[in-house]
């Protein structure tokens, strides 16, 4: 991998201050006076980069019994020997080095998820100029920008589909987006799952809602599943409810060889979770360009 801008010190060795747990209280506290200025469309809204270049606003809803890809045309399909993810929360484009670390993190990708995004002109650059297409599932927008999580591939997904939540408490929403992409040489297709987990709330109810929405949504499929993201995973509670999923999903976490990810209250947030798919690297890289550390996996097609 390209070099990225790493900290001497690397975030993972430390949790992150109870100071800082204030701060973030604190900055909870503004959130009713900032709200007016947020933008929350009525039905969840996706931006889904064209053929053309244009980049399309549509709703994109989770079916039941999942997409129907009759008909879909499908040029390219992932490597299935080979498949390179990368999971990062980009902090909103909004610590200084951020354009060389996406970069780099976009150039070794054969799928990138990115969480707190925008797509704005300069990630929209990166992420063509890099040949990754891209599908978003806007959380909300502030001042013309789309904020959300983004799907970006190397080929054209055979579908997507998108979830949104509301934070019970800062009433800020976070959103989820799940494609299907067809691997060379396999019948199944490989289902992604970009989440970005609901933070604030003073019980897992919510939470839990969550992460049980996007397990119904993959109840049907029957190929290899990635689900990986910012999970929020700050307490054993939430671990928990990740845990109940992964039973019921039959996903494995992905253990990592270097482990610098970020920490909250002395927990990993950041996960890689997969089913069907053989890990043949993974890692942790400590950067100063968010306060997430991305996260990056090799994985192959398992042989049944």
């Amino acid at each position: 991998m390209p070099a990225i801008h790493t900290t001497d010190s690397p975030k993972a060795a430390s949790a992150v201050s109870y100071g800082m747990l204030a701060r973030w209280l604190a900055l909870a506290a503004l959130v009713p006076l900032l709200s007016a200025c947020f933008t929350l469309t009525t039905e969840p809204r996706a931006l889904v980069l064209q053929p053309d270049g244009r980049i399309r606003a549509m709703s994109l809803p989770c079916p039941p019994s999942g997409p129907d890809t009759r008909g879909v045309i499908q040029l390219a399909k992932l490597d299935s020997r080979s498949i390179r993810l990368s999971t990062w929360n980009i902090h909103k484009e909004g610590d200084a080095g951020w354009h060389d670390d996406l970069r780099a993190l976009a150039r070794n990708s054969d799928i990138l998820l990115l969480q707190e995004t925008t797509v704005q002109p300069a990630v929209q650059e990166i992420l063509q100029s890099t040949d990754l297409g891209w599908v978003m599932a806007s959380s909300f927008s502030y001042e013309d920008h789309d904020f959300g999580v983004l799907t970006a591939a190397r080929v054209e997904a055979l579908a997507s589909c998108t979830q949104r939540v509301v934070e019970p408490l800062l009433r800020l929403p976070k959103s989820a987006v799940i494609s299907w992409f067809a691997a060379a040489g396999k019948p199944e297709t490989l289902a992604v799952v970009n989440v970005h987990a609901i933070n604030f709330s003073l019980s897992t109810d919510a939470y839990r809602a969550q992460m049980s929405a996007l397990a119904d949504a993959l109840a049907w499929h029957a190929g290899p599943i990635i689900l990986a993201g910012d999970l929020n995973t700050w307490s054993a509670a939430r671990m928990k409810v990740v845990d109940d999923v992964a039973i019921r999903l039959r996903l494995t976490e992905v253990a990592l060889a270097k482990d610098e990810r970020t920490l909250f209250l002395g927990r990993q947030v950041d996960h890689i979770l997969t089913r069907g798919l053989r890990v043949l690297a993974a890692r942790a890289v400590a950067v100063t360009s968010s306060d997430h550390n991305p996260v990056t996996a090799t994985l192959q097609w398992a042989e049944p």
